[in-house]
């Protein structure tokens, strides 16, 4: 009898240590998951957005002056070369047209070539000449990191704001995708504020700039916006398709 007893407690004590062990590798790897997926890295990938503005224009006719454009960026990653830091780095060529019916080569800017560059604990943008932080890895909600370390425009402290969450982007459903606050800041002359938002397997499903000043002082922040008399009054792209070619 005391040899069963002890056989019982010794398949419920190595029962207990497994089960311990198996919980403690998946808190792990929910704990480690990098986020790589969030910013694709294969040549081909392309992503065609539909671009919105509305700018502050003082000559305009309109009232408020405010001028809109409407048109549409295509994004591919036409290649993948090593820097000259031995990186592999993404050459992504950015064509534009009017809309759907028009074809990319139809106005007078056709093209932009950026880069971009997944590293281990990063994923980087240069834009214009100018390089960003977009990501970093391992991805934890509300974490921060400065956006513009890279680059002389000043510190911006990029946050997670929502991590690995169903969304629904211009009525396509997307399974996981995260948020990226970049900037927040109303004041009493004008208003700033920068997100982006990606989907695993897509990379960036959506943007949105505000970035206007007034020559009014305002009691509240921001003014009006209505009262903007210079910059960006709202600047959106959102996702319409992507695939691979």
């Amino acid at each position: 009898m005391k040899c069963i007893l002890k056989y019982v407690m010794l398949v419920i004590g190595i029962t207990g240590i497994t089960f311990i062990s198996c919980k403690k590798d998946q808190q792990q790897q929910a704990s480690s998951y990098m986020g790589y997926d969030y910013f694709p890295n294969n040549k081909g990938h392309y992503v065609i957005y539909q671009c919105d503005s509305i700018v502050a224009d003082p000559l305009s006719n309109h009232t408020p002056p405010f001028d809109t454009f409407k048109y549409q960026i295509k994004e591919v990653i036409d290649s993948i070369f090593p820097n000259n830091q031995g990186q592999p780095t993404q050459r992504i060529v950015r064509y534009k047209r009017t809309n759907d019916s028009t074809p990319w080569t139809s106005i007078f800017i056709s093209e932009k070539v950026w880069t971009g560059n997944l590293l281990s604990n990063n994923a980087q943008r240069q834009e214009d000449n100018c390089r960003y932080i977009k990501l970093v890895f391992p991805m934890t909600l509300n974490e921060t990191w400065n956006g513009n370390a890279m680059n002389t425009l000043g510190t911006w402290n990029y946050e997670y704001t929502t991590l690995n969450t169903p969304a629904t982007i211009n009525g396509t459903a997307f399974d996981s995708t995260l948020t990226v606050l970049q900037l927040n800041n109303p004041t009493l002359q004008g208003n700033q504020f920068y997100e982006e938002q990606y989907a695993t397997g897509v990379g960036l499903v959506f943007k949105e700039v505000i970035d206007w000043s007034t020559n009014y002082l305002s009691l509240t922040a921001p003014p009006p916006r209505d009262s903007a008399t210079s910059g960006t009054i709202l600047y959106t792209e959102t996702y319409l398709s992507s695939g691979s070619q």
